[in-house]
């Protein structure tokens, strides 16, 4: 069995007027939870309803809660959604909630620090406060890992420079979207948005070696050094986008800690993807189970 870490975020997406678990750490989780994995989840919750719910989902699928901190002062993670006529996601995420308050003990890291992970995941909105990107420092420089994957899940006002650069160079498996991929040239001051020239840019500046370039209906591309693969779209009734690049991320870790093929990965998490978006929630999996 897979040994996955996930740093990040417990929330709920409220999406036409329904309450669905959200916040792509979670939703990796459940994801993989599904597929009858068991990958070890850090993140924060309210002492609230909300938050009970969540814990309660997280033991319900057999995943472990040792990690998951509760907040007296700082509700759980809600996030707003509006979706356009596509079924595009615009998300208004709030300030000063519990996984803004990550923290773990001494005796938590040390026992973090016992297993050999395959993957360390993490993106960018955990790490807007001080407090939970300090505990992923402790985190990268005390726990065993064989891969950092970092979803850079863009969020406008929600990410520094400093943190993208900071990531970056931790990462070797580097995921992003065809709009962050613009987004991340401008950040850095590049003069072109020619998507290989700002992939090359990145291979040459950090220690990434697999950057996955996911499309939506278009599919997604994988890039290694000097080399390009693309995967075509799956074409479905889009219901709403949200967690469709959780889904890929879920769909890509589980198949490439398992058999180590990286195309047959990205396909599998195109397949999720898809999926996902043909239903509401970011994990349908479970809201339907």
């Amino acid at each position: 069995m897979s040994k996955t870490l996930l740093y990040g975020l417990i929330l709920y997406d409220i999406i036409e007027g329904k309450r669905f678990i959200g916040g792509p750490a979670i939703n990796i989780a459940l994801h993989m939870a599904f597929h009858n994995e068991q990958p070890t989840l850090v993140s924060c919750i309210g002492n609230d309803s909300l938050g009970s719910t969540a814990k309660k989902m997280l033991v319900d699928n057999h995943i472990s809660t040792d990690f998951i901190m509760i907040d007296n002062i700082h509700a759980t993670g809600t996030v707003p959604v509006f979706l356009d006529k596509k079924g595009i996601p615009t998300f208004e995420i709030l300030q000063s909630v519990a996984y803004d308050f990550i923290t773990l003990t001494d005796e938590q890291l040390e026992k973090l620090s016992r297993t050999s992970f395959d993957i360390l995941y993490f993106g960018t909105v955990v790490q807007r406060t001080v407090t939970s990107a300090d505990t992923l420092r402790k985190i990268l420089d005390s726990v065993s890992y064989k891969s950092i994957f970092f979803d850079i899940n863009l969020r406008e006002g929600h990410f520094t420079k400093k943190v993208i650069e900071f990531s970056l160079n931790q990462t070797d498996i580097f995921k992003l979207n065809d709009q962050e991929i613009l987004w991340v040239a401008a950040i850095f001051g590049l003069e072109t948005r020619e998507e290989q020239k700002i992939v090359d840019w990145v291979f040459k500046q950090f220690p990434v070696n697999i950057i996955l370039l996911t499309r939506g209906e278009n599919g997604a591309s994988v890039f290694i050094p000097g080399a390009r693969n693309d995967i075509a779209g799956i074409k479905v009734k889009v219901k709403d986008t949200v967690g469709s690049g959780d889904a890929f991320s879920a769909g890509f870790i589980m198949e490439y800690i398992n058999n180590g093929d990286l195309m047959v990965a990205a396909e599998k998490g195109n397949e999720l993807g898809a999926y996902v978006a043909s239903r509401s929630g970011a994990v349908p999996e479970i809201d339907e189970h």
